[in-house]
């Protein structure tokens, strides 16, 4: 036990990791893959994935996912940049120290932000713009690394697990829905809005009770290991306003590029204005549609490289307004972007589980089984079900395409609750679960410890599960 324990003191992120890979391979070799069609299940053999798969299968893994790379890549060069200019730096400054003596107040509002932009916005990842900053703050303010980590990642999670209207595995998990059943993105929404409530206020009630730990106990506080660290801006006479209007520009894109304002709100202007837009014309050239390209879409169904695109035009006029010099800026662009290096290779194997169920989709063959040990739904089993199906899809719209058959044909009249109750384990398992891409993307980011975490969470986890059980079987028996 204690040669256990030693082994994941170093490197413990890579380790579980790679443990959960290793894991997922060997459930290739004994569990067969199936298919369900019309609630009928059928078995297909097994898919068991060798050395070459293994080889082949990162590739795939930065294929599939390389828009999330590539915006995780350049919030390295973009904050690589920004911390280096006098205006990001006065900016942070002068609001820490409005900040001083309202530590708790801040952790509440950060964690309330980031939890409703999760929650509202069609992906999840394009919160990862805004997570560097609120660490900035905090590190200025002297919270300790747990608590700068739940207001800022944790937070994400938060979100994820009260989804309303956002996140694009929850977008994705209804679209393949609606191949088996017309669903709405509302469907139970008012259940979902009060989950979202009751866990931000769970979450935040151990939040709090930590930082007065903290606060009556010392020797156990763990400064933040800022990576993009903001310097003390020596000069006093530095113009904060451009840097407000820049950062307030990329908030408002934010918002109105990633809140689907056509599906969930049945607002069509924005579809309206942009093929206006693009349909004006200067003679004969539509020169507009010239400038954004071809592939750029309306506010509401942007990707994470519209987003990049903003950022990348925003850096631009930083420089300008600023003067920064080229050559600087490239170095800390290089550096921005090692910083972020450990995360990216977390994320990729990550990722490789990933590839390995959708070459090897076992995960049918178990949740079927567990479906099938009770006549009609039971949300219990459910439950497991959802909890394994999210332990290794990583991606949530896979599971309402592996899995809808069975949510939409042998949940019947129940169909709501077991979706709800997809919905919301896949966020409760992500603070866990060894395959949560935020959650280990924000525990190497910050250089926590898995161990410490789970020391930590498991408290809010097992209250939260105990709260959604009520619900789900209040909802299915009464």
């Amino acid at each position: 036990m204690k040669k256990i324990k030693s082994m994941f003191e170093k490197h413990d992120l890579l380790k579980i990791v790679l443990l959960a890979v290793l894991v997922t391979i060997v459930l290739t070799w004994l569990i067969p893959t199936g298919t369900i069609s019309g609630g009928t299940y059928t078995n297909v053999g097994y898919a068991r994935q060798g050395l070459v798969d293994i080889m082949l299968s990162g590739v795939y893994s930065a294929n599939f996912f390389i828009q999330q790379l590539i915006f995780i890549v350049f919030i390295g060069i973009f904050y690589g940049i920004l911390t280096h200019i006098s205006g990001y730096k006065a900016l942070i400054s002068r609001i820490a120290n409005k900040l001083k003596g309202k530590e708790k107040a801040y952790v509440l509002f950060s964690s309330f932000v980031i939890t409703l932009l999760t929650s509202f916005l069609s992906q999840t990842y394009v919160i990862l713009i805004f997570i560097p900053f609120f660490i900035n703050i905090a590190n200025k303010i002297n919270l300790d690394k747990l608590t700068t980590y739940l207001c800022t990642f944790g937070s994400m999670i938060l979100g994820i697990l009260g989804a309303t209207y956002g996140t694009e595995g929850f977008v994705y998990f209804i679209n393949y829905l609606n191949y088996y059943q017309v669903v709405s993105i509302t469907e139970e929404i008012g259940i979902r809005f009060g989950i979202l409530v009751l866990a931000y206020i769970l979450f935040n009630f151990f939040t709090i009770r930590h930082m007065n730990k903290q606060k009556s106990n010392k020797k156990e506080y763990e400064k933040v290991e800022d990576l993009f660290l903001v310097e003390e801006e020596k000069s006093k006479n530095i113009k904060i306003w451009p840097m407000v209007a820049f950062l307030s520009l990329i908030v408002i894109f934010t918002i109105l590029g990633y809140v689907n304002w056509k599906d969930c709100f049945n607002i069509d202007v924005f579809n309206n204005f942009h093929t206006w837009l693009t349909e004006l014309t200067v003679g004969d050239y539509s020169i507009i549609s010239y400038i954004i390209g071809k592939n750029a879409t309306a506010f509401g169904t942007w990707d994470l490289y519209v987003i990049t695109v903003i950022m990348a035009i925003v850096l631009l006029l930083v420089g300008i307004v600023y003067s920064i010099k080229i050559d600087d800026a490239i170095e800390n662009a290089i550096e921005g972007l090692k910083k972020l290096i450990k995360p990216l290779c977390l994320l990729l194997l990550i990722y490789i589980v990933f590839v390995f169920v959708y070459w090897s989709p076992f995960t049918v063959t178990i949740c079927n089984w567990i479906t099938r040990l009770a006549n009609g739904f039971n949300p219990f089993l459910a439950t497991i079900s959802a909890t394994i199906a999210s332990l290794f899809h990583i991606d949530f719209g896979y599971t309402g395409y592996v899995l809808g058959d069975i949510l939409t044909t042998t949940y019947g009249s129940s169909f709501n609750v077991g979706m709800l109750i997809y919905v919301a384990m896949n966020g409760l398992v992500q603070f866990i679960a060894p395959t949560s891409a935020i959650l280990l993307i924000g525990l190497s980011y910050m250089n926590l410890s898995y161990k410490k975490w789970i020391m930590y969470i498991w408290k809010f986890v097992c209250a939260m599960l105990i709260l959604l059980l009520l619900i789900f079987a209040l909802l299915t028996y009464i």
